[in-house]
């Protein structure tokens, strides 16, 4: 029956490839070829498929490496032959300069390749993360040999929905005991799922009304146990996975919409479309930017030729572009002494202090200041605190803060008996808490006993953000969420439509917005966690984070192809004078990754919610708080004993940040979140698939773009002509003086 059954799917399959597959994709397959010839094994015209076995047509390519019989590696270009821009530069009346700027996209645009086996590089897959900041998405695809169709063209099968990478399970939910237990089918599951997603920021009673709306009649206690249960079962493995699946299993919306941008563009420059110079004075640095804008604008076009490791050349002989590559984030260093040989000109907006031997504040009384002195600077301007919460560390613990403010008098408990002292009703009036589905899952004890009673109260407000595709309509930007039946007098909402995170600047000016930013560089780094979890950091997993940095960070460059080996030395006589800059001494993975983040990744942990929008202000910057970004907070990092204290056991994951999860602790007697919460990434969850894609911000806030997604080379020359970028930010010939006299 099996059999059976595979037979007809792959008859089936074969019927709908050959009834879209044309004659003419041949010349344009032999140029690709012939493009190719040194730096690829082969380029090959391939099926897509996703996980329903449906034909994917996303606008370009895919490079993989596949395991041959005698266990090397051959490196194939898959071209997707269902993509309309393939199909139409194919047929023809393309001049070749083009076809051969598209297929250098297509190859350049992707990640460097993994030293594993079961791999590779995505190249506008599915049209995602094209360039730019971002491109933080891959996916792995087993490296066995290509399955074929009956014609012997290749088949590969994806997953386009692992591309979103955000919260996999929840970390866990408390044991329960099931209250008023009841029969559940499927379809009134999936019905509570949508129901906890659009309402569940309310109350229990908001998710029982909307689920009256789908015929299902059941009781907020129900709705709340039937909800632990599909959670505890899923982060079990249990089940599959659908609490934060796309709602209609496609690669969703905003998704599709960033896949007609890349199509657009490229049929833009098939028919050389005029395009406007940019009319701005440039600033003399870059204070965030993309490493493959150091690739275009190269004087070697390091793009024009791809190599043979995938990696642009720029990036292994910029030092800094390439451990830029390696974090996945643009890096300024801010002790400056990173920068002076980086091929590009940076600016750094908030140099790292020098350490003050004399400081002595406690992490309690920093986080008390902090949050009495953005409240009071709140109350001078008018303003309401509107405070992010993600259910995370950073975020649960700078909320705290604020209600230790505001309701001094108040601690939370289990059930209504347990609450502690007396709450100011008025509070309302001077904070707003944003929160999504996925806070809810990542806290939910905080979200029941903390929030919503609060909220009943009218202590806080509570407002929903988006943080997932399920539901479009929510996330078009100018509509208005659809109406909601009345709700519980206790619930007060603010109407208007659910927002995106990368789309807060468009908020009132009547709100001071607070966000978790740099809680991460004051204590570590999130990639402290391959020494927890298998990936490409071979030596990081194998070592651990006590290890000589030396054994385990250059290893992994190294391994990965950034750091070439003939350049090991000259990196390191680069490197060092940082890692002697810092005020504590640096010896182990540990000690470096925390210091390569609070001063290279700071500012663009500062500045990543601006990077989506086709403007920018020094007002838009003064409007959205981090709150972990004073020099207290650097200061307290800085101290040896305080040090050692950010994650106390390196063999114990839920140790890291074991500082703010004492903080937490001392508010909420919450035990299990205290021994077992995990370190979660917050922004990353937020699907960014917005319209803006941009190669950097100078310092002047002019923001760097050509094009929707800024894929041609060509198309910057035209809007910045006369060499204008590369003037204002190239400084190539001052490094290879730099570097002849190291050599």
């Amino acid at each position: 029956m099996r059999m059976q059954l595979l037979s007809v799917l792959q008859s089936a399959l074969e019927q709908s490839c050959q009834r879209r597959r044309t004659s003419v994709i041949s010349p344009f397959l032999k140029y690709a070829k012939s493009h190719f010839r040194d730096v690829c094994d082969d380029v090959v015209e391939s099926t897509f498929l996703d996980q329903r076995n449906q034909v994917l047509d996303f606008p370009c390519c895919l490079v993989v490496l596949h395991a041959s019989t005698d266990e090397s590696m051959s490196k194939i270009l898959h071209l997707n032959r269902h993509s309309q821009i393939v199909h139409r530069l194919a047929r023809g009346g393309v001049q070749e300069a083009i076809w051969a700027e598209i297929l250098e996209i297509m190859w350049s645009s992707g990640h460097w390749p993994s030293p594993q086996k079961d791999l590779h590089p995505t190249c506008l897959m599915c049209g995602r993360l094209v360039c730019g900041p971002h491109k933080q998405m891959v996916q792995q695809l087993p490296s066995r040999p290509l399955r074929r169709l009956a014609d012997e063209s290749p088949v590969l099968k994806v997953n386009p929905d692992r591309l979103c990478r955000r919260i996999s399970d929840p970390w866990m939910l408390e044991d329960a005991p099931v209250v008023r237990h009841c029969f559940w089918d499927p379809e009134d599951s999936e019905s509570l799922r949508v129901s906890v997603k659009q309402v569940g920021y309310l109350s229990w009673d908001a998710v029982r009304e909307h689920l009256e709306s789908f015929s299902v009649q059941k009781t907020a206690e129900q709705c709340q146990s039937h909800w632990r249960e599909l959670v505890n079962a899923e982060h079990d493995g249990t089940t599959q996975n659908t609490l934060r699946a796309l709602e209609n299993r496609s690669l969703g919306e905003r998704w599709k919409r960033r896949d007609d941008s890349i199509s657009a563009e490229m049929d833009a420059m098939m028919e050389e479309t005029e395009v406007e110079n940019v009319e701005t004075d440039l600033g003399s640095g870059l204070i965030l930017w993309c490493p493959l804008l150091a690739c275009y604008l190269s004087p070697e076009s390091s793009l024009a030729r791809p190599p043979a490791s995938l990696l642009p050349e720029q990036i292994q002989e910029d030092f800094l572009v390439g451990l830029s590559a390696f974090f996945r984030t643009p890096l300024v260093d801010r002790t400056g002494l990173l920068n002076q040989e980086c091929s590009l000109r940076l600016a750094v907006l908030d140099p790292i202090p020098d350490m003050d031997e004399a400081f002595s504040k406690d992490l309690a009384t920093i986080m008390d200041q902090r949050a009495e002195s953005l409240l009071s600077l709140a109350a001078a301007s008018n303003c309401k605190v509107e405070v992010l919460w993600s259910g995370g560390i950073d975020s649960t613990s700078l909320l705290i803060a604020f209600l230790r403010a505001l309701q001094p008098h108040w601690r939370p408990g289990e059930g209504e008996g347990r609450c502690r002292g007396t709450l100011d009703p008025q509070g309302s009036d001077r904070m707003i808490v944003r929160c999504s589905a996925d806070s809810i899952a990542e806290y939910p004890w905080f979200h029941e006993q903390v929030l919503l009673k609060l909220q009943g109260a009218g202590a806080i407000d509570l407002e929903p953000l988006a943080d997932s595709e399920e539901f479009p309509s929510f996330f078009d930007g100018g509509r208005t969420p659809p109406p909601r039946r009345a709700r519980p007098r206790a619930v007060s909402f603010s109407a208007g439509p659910v927002q995106e995170v990368t789309a807060l600047w468009e908020g009132p000016a009547s709100r001071l917005t607070v966000t978790g930013e740099c809680g991460d560089q004051i204590f570590g780094s999130q990639l402290l966690e391959a020494a927890f979890v298998k990936s490409e950091l071979h030596a990081i997993y194998e070592q651990g984070l006590d290890a000589p940095w030396q054994e385990t960070l250059l290893p992994c460059l190294l391994e990965m192809g950034v750091v070439r080996p003939d350049q090991k030395e000259r990196w390191l006589a680069w490197f060092l004078p940082f890692v002697d800059r810092c005020p504590v001494k640096i010896s182990t993975t540990f000690d470096l990754l925390w210091w390569l983040n609070l001063a290279c990744k700071w500012q663009t942990v500062c500045l990543r919610l601006f990077q989506r929008r086709p403007s920018l202000s020094w007002a838009d910057l003064k409007r959205i708080v981090h709150f972990f970004q004073t020099e207290d907070f650097q200061q307290w990092s800085f101290r040896p004993e305080h040090h050692a204290a950010k994650m106390p056991d390196h063999q114990r994951w839920s140790s890291y940040k074991q500082p703010l999860k004492e903080y937490i602790f001392e508010y909420t007697q919450d035990t299990n979140y205290f021994e077992h919460k995990l370190k979660a990434g917050s922004l990353c969850q937020v699907n960014d698939a917005s319209q803006f894609v941009i190669m950097g911000v100078d310092d002047q806030l002019n923001i760097i773009r050509f094009g929707e997604t800024c894929l041609s080379k060509r198309q910057m020359e035209r809007m910045y002509p006369n060499d204008g970028l590369r003037k204002a930010f190239w400084k190539s010939r001052e490094i290879e003086a730099q570097a002849e006299r190291v050599v």
